[in-house]
């Protein structure tokens, strides 16, 4: 399996927008909150329509592969605020809301669980047609 080291990080200004609120109403950013504000420093924030339609933004839909069981499991990247497990909605400060932010679909990515290594594909990726809006459903609150 081959995996980029660092691929390219394509994010609308919306999302870059509302996550870089995110991360400044954290006083004290640690573990994930660190991680996500390295990958929104070297984003390419594009307008909303010349972002790919197969990269992982806030609210899309990610559909995984773990290459190494073979099962395929789906989430939504949410903000923490709609985050829920119990309908697959991952936090974008979760470990692995990092780590899908920007992903497109047909690349590898490691994501780094208690319980070990876990080598994921991104078969799919439906992103949201809402435009984000700290107002709108994005809110923060």
């Amino acid at each position: 399996m081959k995996m980029k080291e660092n691929p390219s990080l394509y994010l609308s200004t919306e999302d870059h927008q509302v996550i870089t609120l995110l991360l400044r109403s954290i006083k004290f950013p640690q573990g994930s909150a660190l991680k996500l504000k390295e990958e929104l420093s070297r984003a390419i924030v594009l307008g909303d329509s010349q972002v790919p339609s197969d990269s992982v933004g806030l609210n899309s839909k990610v559909e995984l592969e773990d290459l190494d069981l073979g099962e395929v499991e789906t989430y939504e990247l949410s903000l923490p605020s709609r985050a829920n497990p119990d309908l697959n909605r991952v936090s974008i400060l979760a470990p692995l809301g990092v780590a899908l932010l920007g992903v497109r679909a047909g690349e590898d990515f490691v994501w780094n669980t208690p319980g070990g290594l876990r080598r994921l594909r991104v078969v799919r990726v439906t992103r949201e047609s809402k435009k984000a809006s700290v107002h709108g459903p994005y809110s923060l609150v």
